[in-house]
């Protein structure tokens, strides 16, 4: 799927990405998982994607993501923003603008990343979003309104579409699960009530994680033990 229009802010992150991902992996490595995973490209149609000459459509994205072990946000985001240092791939994902202070002193280019043509946000927003942290709300209508709003539980109905159930991973594990978590939410809520500040009862349910963590470890050391001396019996039995 070549081009001959140029590419959009989108579509240039993703073949930057797909390059630097890439790494020292031949694009015939990259070509031959691709073809493992049902969506070949050819090693040429590698290298014109990371030449921005090749569209990525949106199967050849999600196959691209796996067959480089990242997720397609990654992609199409570039690398996501850090407590710590930037990134050195941020120079050239990012979109930097100058800007002076009040007293008209040049400060240092604060980051953007751009969405779409009429759109770019600070990184950190846009990775909130698109982690399904974080509504943009109807952000198209900035230009007219200059603000955003959000119908009355926007954005827990957001969350909801766009990320997994809290105790999604512990569906099935237990039957009495739900309603052991009602039974903490209710401790937590009543501690509260009773004049317990939060960093309290963090400290409790920190301090009562511990605890079982401990207990854990004592019933493993005694199941050890328990068949080390099962072990030690059958050996003594089999011996006699």
């Amino acid at each position: 799927m070549e081009t001959t229009t140029r590419l959009g802010s989108v579509g240039q992150r993703v073949a930057k990405e797909v390059a630097r991902l890439r790494g020292r992996t031949t694009v015939r490595e990259l070509s031959a998982r691709l073809s493992k995973l049902g969506r070949p490209i050819l090693p040429s149609g590698i290298t014109k994607i990371e030449q921005g000459t090749r569209r990525v459509d949106a199967d050849d994205l999600v196959a691209l993501a796996v067959a480089l072990e990242v997720t397609p946000t990654r992609l199409l985001l570039g690398p996501p923003p850090t407590d710590g240092p930037d990134d050195p791939a941020h120079e050239e994902v990012w979109e930097w603008h100058p800007w002076n202070d009040s007293q008209g002193n040049e400060r240092a280019p604060y980051p953007s990343l751009r969405l779409a043509p009429e759109l770019s946000l600070e990184p950190w927003d846009a990775w909130t979003w698109a982690l399904g942290e974080v509504p943009l709300g109807e952000i198209w209508r900035l230009a007219e309104e200059r603000s955003v709003s959000f119908p009355e539980g926007g954005e827990e109905q957001f969350r909801a579409q766009n990320q997994l159930p809290v105790l999604r991973p512990f569906i099935g594990r237990a039957d009495d699960l739900q309603e052991s978590v009602a039974k903490v939410g209710a401790a937590v809520m009543d501690a509260l009530d009773k004049g317990l500040t939060e960093e309290q009862v963090s400290q409790i349910v920190a301090q009562s994680f511990v605890a079982w963590r401990k207990e854990m470890g004592v019933r493993k050391a005694n199941a050890e033990r328990l068949r080390e001396n099962q072990q030690d019996g059958e050996n003594g039995s089999q011996s006699s």
